[in-house]
């Protein structure tokens, strides 16, 4: 670690300097909220952050790499030691799919047999959200499909390379667990940020190796495509959701005669530059609270029925920039003004208002009192780990200065009053500064020849919004748009209309209506 970013240390004020990692009052963020990896299995998701984008790449992107994977030997399957009840294997691929004959790592790949295999359709292959989310995990706790659909399918998953059980991303437990500043009105400087990520991803090249350099999304689709070749099938269906969209579009671009059909739900949109990508997510944001607040106004039972949940916000947001602000779960931490603002959005990915408005009052309740220290710095030497830095492998951030910085800072919060940016602001500035070049920049996928594609997503999407999924309907060829006219993240199982319309196009290919009422 440099000097620079032990005076970024020494710096900290609890306004914007959290212990990272670790569980708070609404549920623990890092650099993108809830860890970019959402507790509803999600990795909630979303987004990123930046100013300035440079230009986007075209299709050109992923021709660099075309050839199809190379047949690996089957999966050897066995009982999985955390449940029996479902079979766990691993596939071996290259770290570089440009150098096949290269360094190699093993996918842990977990697999839910159909339960009626005598009317069993196929394999579906579900990619999880994130980025950081664990495939495997999902399936072991029972994942979210209904039984019709795991009745007809053969479910697979994987742990995408750099997550868990797939050589996880391993990275500094210091640098993981503290961070500097990351809001200009809070005096965080972006030349600090910028410095912590070049020590950050020092040291998670020296505990994690050249992955570091392929954590992208289109070598993970590659990935898939290798686990294809292993399960010994010609086809396959594929479910993703958040940030499994991503490899998900990815694979349709490289393998769209293996695709069977493809599921995207709470679409990411891959080609929008980054102005438009950071503005879109922090009209998200907006959109949600206004419904929250909206609800609020309305219905007696909320427990800050009477005052503008606006107002609220605000004024917790000012006692957290002082300082004043505890964590309800260890009263000797505070809970600091980025943290709260990322973690109320974490909160509205499920529209249980009801519970936020109280937790909300009971902040607004807590006595005043003198401003907690900041949080003592870590002793370094450790890994610890941080999936989640797989944004960065895919998307370009170009902030080069504080006057930059404090612009976009500016603008964001245009978008997104009363809310403060978006909780993937951490993102964008943590990978204007990175040092590793993204694999994989934004660009516009160029699926053709894929079968009839369905797209999900709620009207009311805090991580990935509606218009996201507007825009990969039009640029996706035979895809249709059904619209869930509520709330939160990941739609699959929002409503009997929604888990009815994604079992009938997986099984049979029909393809539903274009909305669902909300529930």
């Amino acid at each position: 670690m440099n000097s620079g970013t032990s005076e970024v240390r020494r710096r900290n004020s609890v306004a914007g300097a959290v212990p990272e990692g670790e569980l708070g009052w609404l549920g623990g963020v890092m650099w993108m909220g809830n860890r970019w990896v959402d507790d509803l299995g999600m990795l909630i998701g979303r987004a990123v952050l930046v100013a300035g984008l440079a230009a986007v790449l075209g299709s050109g992107v992923l021709a660099a790499c075309t050839s199809e994977a190379e047949p690996s030997a089957s999966l050897r399957w066995q009982p999985c030691s955390e449940n029996a009840e479902f079979d766990c294997g691993t596939v071996s691929v290259p770290i570089d799919w440009a150098r096949p004959e290269g360094e190699r790592i093993d996918v842990a790949v977990v697999r839910d047999r159909a339960d009626g295999p005598a009317e069993k359709v196929g394999t579906l292959v579900s990619l999880p959200g994130g980025p950081g989310g664990s495939g495997v995990d999902e399936i072991l706790k029972g994942g979210k499909f209904s039984a019709e659909l795991r009745g007809r399918f053969d479910i697979v998953s994987i742990d995408p390379r750099g997550v868990k059980r797939s050589h996880p991303v391993q990275c500094d437990a210091g640098l993981v667990k503290y961070r500097p500043v990351l809001v200009p009105e809070l005096g965080g400087r972006i030349d600090e940020v910028h410095s912590y990520a070049r020590d950050l991803a020092a040291s998670c090249r020296q505990y994690t190796g050249t992955l570091m350099d392929h954590l992208d999304a289109v070598s993970i689709a590659r990935d898939v495509e290798a686990v294809r070749l292993a399960l010994g099938v010609n086809q396959i269906s594929t479910y993703s959701r958040s940030y499994g969209t991503m490899p998900a579009q990815a694979y349709a671009e490289l393998f769209p005669k293996h695709l069977r059909a493809m599921l995207l739900d709470s679409v990411d949109d891959h080609s929008l530059d980054g102005r438009a990508f950071l503005a879109s997510e922090a009209r998200a944001g907006k959109d949600t609270f206004g419904e929250f607040a909206a609800w609020c106004a309305r219905d007696t039972q909320c427990a800050l029925h009477g005052t503008p949940a606006d107002q609220v916000f605000s004024d917790l947001y000012a006692k957290a920039a002082r300082g004043e602000l505890r964590d309800p779960t260890d009263a000797a931490k505070s809970l600091g003004a980025f943290d709260l603002n990322a973690q109320l959005i974490q909160r509205l990915y499920r529209p249980e208002w009801s519970r936020l408005a109280t937790d909300l009052r009971a902040l607004t309740d807590q006595p005043a009192g003198s401003p907690l220290p900041p949080a003592p710095a870590q002793l370094q030497g450790k890994p610890a780990p941080m999936p989640e830095i797989t944004v960065c492998s895919d998307w370009t951030f170009d902030i080069a200065n504080q006057d930059q910085w404090t612009r976009l800072w500016r603008e964001q919060n245009d978008n997104s009053a009363p809310l403060r940016a978006h909780f993937a602001w951490g993102a964008g500035s943590l990978c204007s500064g990175w040092p590793i070049p993204p694999a994989n920049p934004a660009h516009r996928p160029q699926i053709v020849d894929g079968p009839p594609v369905l797209i999900i997503n709620s009207l009311h999407d805090p991580a990935t919004p509606h218009e996201w999924a507007e825009g990969v309907a039009k640029n996706t060829p035979n895809s249709t748009l059904l619209t869930y006219e509520g709330w939160g993240h990941g739609i699959y199982d929002r409503s009997p209309c929604t888990t009815t319309a994604a079992d009938q196009y997986l099984i049979n290919l029909t393809i539903p209506q274009t909305r669902c009422p909300a529930a």
